[in-house]
């Protein structure tokens, strides 16, 4: 706390996380209610690759499930039809992804509203 009211930029840097955690909870809740399990599925490997800064997410089905609030055999159909498309490549919980263009076609525009708003809000350290 001491950190956070003695240093203005660590606060404004603070205030501008807690604005993209904010934004991104209202957003899941909306993209949640309006959008396909696939196009949540593909949104959520885009931010998921965005993290990890690697071709390969290391995410199961039965994690997948939890986040996209759906049971297991709907992200098995979902994965399989991404796979089949060219998108992913699916094996024992390891996606690797495989044209994250044909990803972001297929992700609902949530993916590119969050992504937009952290690009403004915390610009990349390089």
């Amino acid at each position: 706390m001491e950190l956070y009211q003695a240093s203005a930029p660590f606060r404004t840097l603070m205030n501008k996380f807690q604005n993209v955690i904010l934004l991104q909870a209202q957003q899941s809740a909306a993209c949640h209610a309006l959008h396909s399990v696939e196009a949540r599925l593909c949104r959520w490997l885009l931010q998921s690759q965005d993290t990890t800064e690697t071709d390969m997410v290391p995410l199961t089905q039965e994690f997948l499930s939890h986040m996209l609030g759906v049971r297991r055999t709907s992200v098995s159909l979902s994965a399989h039809a991404l796979q089949t498309a060219g998108l992913i490549r699916y094996r024992r919980g390891n996606i690797k992804i495989v044209n994250r263009d044909g990803l972001k076609d297929s992700a609902c525009e949530c993916y590119e509203a969050v992504r937009g708003h952290i690009d403004k809000a915390v610009p990349p350290l390089s």
